[in-house]
């Protein structure tokens, strides 16, 4: 999960539009360089569980399961897509195309994957998808701990567990500053055995860490967070991907299409339901 949030947002998937033709969307755009019937995919590096590259343009993980759920809602007239590695800073439209490993160049269109909101000047440069899953950073403590709300940390031993803990927690300087010692364990298991043991007072991670865990009842995780990282979809500024993508989501959540095939497939890939989706149109309001 650390790679995940290298700031993500490191890890940015590119929706995009638009390269050559194939028969097979697995397999090499070889026809020309831009097409209006081939969409791109691009991620700046593989962050699991949203993204992992396979072979000849595929990819597997949470984010190509979702796009394959609702290409057919959203395609238009694309006819197919594939997963090409873009360079990071990459940015849709402004940078006209980019070159895969083969020199060949294509036309950028969208922004998927491990992207979050809040980001730099992502919220000026792009439109976005609702939230489509959401990450918390959260204080957990034993159940008979003394720590019982974050005004209670004066004095207290953390323990920090991976890079988006320790940004949340030192973001929060009135919180972090008054803790009597803080510490970094990459290894929530082991920080937790020290609630467990004392030797520590709270452990600040996150819930794509902590949730999954088949032993959370044992701990109390203190009401509210120290940040939320929300990940979307996005797309260049204006166009109108964004809703689109919402409302596929939506069908594919909603019980009203059929059944909720969405949730089940944030909890393949998350271990709990992570989603925070609410997609609402001017007829639900």
């Amino acid at each position: 999960m650390k790679k995940v949030f290298s700031v993500l947002l490191a890890a940015v998937l590119i929706c995009t539009a638009f390269a050559g033709c194939s028969k097979n969307k697995n397999k090499s755009l070889i026809a020309e360089e831009y097409s209006d019937t081939a969409l791109i995919i691009g991620y700046t590096e593989e962050a699991e569980p949203f993204i992992k590259a396979g072979k000849n343009g595929d990819a597997t993980g949470f984010i190509p399961d979702l796009w394959k759920a609702i290409f057919d809602n959203v395609k238009g007239d694309l006819k197919q897509y594939r997963f090409e590695k873009i360079e990071a800073g990459y940015k849709l439209e402004d940078d006209g195309g980019f070159f895969d490993k083969d020199k060949k160049e294509y036309s950028a269109g969208l922004l998927m994957g491990a992207v979050s909101k809040n980001n730099g000047t992502f919220n000026e440069d792009y439109s976005f998808t609702e939230p489509i899953v959401t990450n918390r950073v959260i204080a957990v403590t034993a159940k008979n701990s003394k720590v019982k709300t974050y005004a209670d940390f004066k004095g207290a031993k953390a323990v920090v567990t991976n890079e988006t803990a320790k940004t949340a927690f030192e973001k929060n300087a009135a919180i972090s500053s008054v803790c009597a010692k803080t510490e970094e364990n990459n290894d929530l298991a082991k920080a937790l055995a020290d609630l467990d043991s004392g030797k520590a007072d709270v452990v600040i991670t996150d819930e794509f860490s902590f949730n999954p865990l088949e032993n959370k009842e044992n701990y109390a995780v203190l009401s509210g967070e120290l940040d939320t990282i929300e990940y979307v979809i996005a797309c260049a500024k204006y166009s109108g991907w964004k809703d689109s993508i919402n409302e596929a989501i939506r069908e594919l959540k909603s019980e009203d299409y059929g059944k909720d095939d969405f949730t089940p497939l944030v909890e393949k890939y998350f271990g709990y339901n992570a989603s925070s989706f609410n997609y609402v149109t001017e007829g639900d309001k």
